[in-house]
């Protein structure tokens, strides 16, 4: 995703000099531009149109492709766009279902000019990646990474990890079932006590604001110190810092991630698991300040 972001973003005055020879050289940089990587979903829309398509066919359980029927169909009946699913099938009976590909998805409640595709590959092993891009005028943007393994005894696509952009320069990396990472190119910067109670104060857990980072960091700063004072004092049980936090992450990361890479899910989604955290962390610092008391 970094390497996309990298390559994908169109460089200064690009737009002035579209129809210079510069354009073949910046598409060829970008593996999802047409020279060099195509998804072009429209002949998978005519194969699974009308009833879904058994792509795999196992002694146990069948995986089939189907699609939405709000689909976007032009005049001469190409069909332009709409919701592709893969399915576990068990028995005639669908088990799982997860999205798996768009290949327009339009934005008509944003003010600026952009639209989305989701793209997907199935590796031989049966693991699956589902990447979610939004095209605008600066560039293609990777927003969204997901990555499933099927168990086969459950009947469940289970996901594994996955990687969120934001607009400010942050990833969110979440590995499941316990870990929950933040990835900046900015400094951690310590947080002033007016800011940090005025951004608890209008946490909204249905809205992402950047301030919510700092607040993050500060509280996961607290608790890491806090914990090293209390091992300094205890010489017989060293409690771990990881471990304690993993827990923590473990419960918080039991909400169910956003389906797909559309900010208006993603963004409830981060605020939800960081406020969650932040309560966590808040209590276990509660805990051990009692523990430190004399």
């Amino acid at each position: 995703m970094n390497k996309l972001e990298k390559d994908c973003t169109y460089p200064p005055n690009y737009l002035q000099s579209i129809y210079d020879s510069k354009e073949q050289e910046v598409d060829k940089l970008c593996p999802v531009k047409k020279n060099n990587l195509k998804f072009d979903l429209k002949e998978l829309y005519k194969f699974i149109y009308k009833e879904p398509v058994i792509i795999y066919n196992g002694q146990d359980f069948q995986l089939t492709l189907s699609m939405s029927e709000n689909n976007d169909i032009e005049s001469d009946s190409t069909i332009y766009e709409g919701d592709i699913f893969l399915s576990i099938v068990k028995d005639n009976i669908v088990k799982d279902r997860i999205y798996l590909a768009n290949n327009h998805i339009s934005f008509p409640d944003y003010d600026f000019l952009a639209v989305g595709y989701q793209h997907y590959f199935i590796s031989p092993e049966g693991e699956i990646n589902t990447l979610y891009l939004i095209e605008t005028e600066d560039g293609i943007c990777p927003m969204f990474w997901k990555h499933y393994k099927i168990d086969n005894q459950k009947m469940k696509f289970v996901l594994q990890d996955m990687l969120v952009n934001v607009t400010d320069g942050v990833q969110y990396q979440i590995i499941y079932p316990n870990q929950f990472n933040i990835i900046s190119n900015k400094p951690v910067t310590k947080i002033e006590s007016k800011e940090l109670k005025s951004c608890e104060d209008e946490y909204d857990k249905e809205e992402y604001y950047s301030c919510y980072i700092d607040v993050y960091n500060h509280y996961n700063n607290r608790l890491k110190q806090k914990v090293n004072l209390l091992n300094k004092n205890n010489n017989t049980i060293k409690k771990s810092y990881l471990k304690l936090q993993q827990k923590m992450a473990s419960s918080c990361l039991e909400l169910p991630p956003p389906v797909s890479g559309n900010r208006g899910e993603t963004d409830p989604y981060l605020s939800k698991v960081m406020f969650c955290l932040i309560q966590n962390y808040k209590q276990e610092i509660t805990n051990i300040e009692k523990q430190l008391a004399p």
